[in-house]
């Protein structure tokens, strides 16, 4: 199935970690999440693909709640219903995609920098996009072994 020009369904259901464990489950998205997936490349992955230029790589889509809590994922994580995805896109800094995603002001709800190295570049850049559009900017890290959150 189709999203968009550059993305198709499987990018967004494939996990290695689901592969491993055996959790058939991620690759049977409903209706629903494939409608939101499809709304979240046409309002955010699509648009940045296309000024990019170069190819996003979608390193998390939709997770199934057993391999979200697989993995440690957050309980309200927005991959659940397939609003959000970890991306990195080739030959361009993580850091550059999401100072891009702000500056073309795309309607994103969430946009995550996770857990940035010294020269302020994350390890991938986590996006959303839902009717809460919330606007949000925020860096994740880690304080005690746990995961925190604040703004940018």
């Amino acid at each position: 199935m189709n999203l968009t020009t550059h993305f198709r369904l499987s990018e967004f259901l494939f996990s290695q970690e689901a592969t491993r464990k055996g959790i058939a489950e991620q690759f049977e998205p409903s209706p629903q999440i494939v409608q939101n997936l499809n709304a979240l490349c046409v309002n955010i992955l699509e648009p940045l693909r296309i000024n990019l230029n170069v190819p996003i790589r979608i390193t998390s889509g939709y997770r199934c709640a057993r391999l979200n809590r697989a993995i440690g994922g957050a309980a309200k994580s927005q991959h659940l219903v397939g609003e959000a995805a970890d991306i990195e896109a080739d030959g361009v800094t993580n850091k550059e995609v999401l100072d891009r995603i702000i500056a073309l002001q795309l309607p994103y709800d969430q946009l995550i920098s996770e857990f940035p190295d010294e020269q302020g570049n994350p390890k991938w850049v986590h996006v959303s996009f839902s009717a809460r559009n919330r606007r949000q900017v925020l860096v994740a890290y880690r304080d005690a072994g746990k995961v925190r959150y604040r703004p940018i």
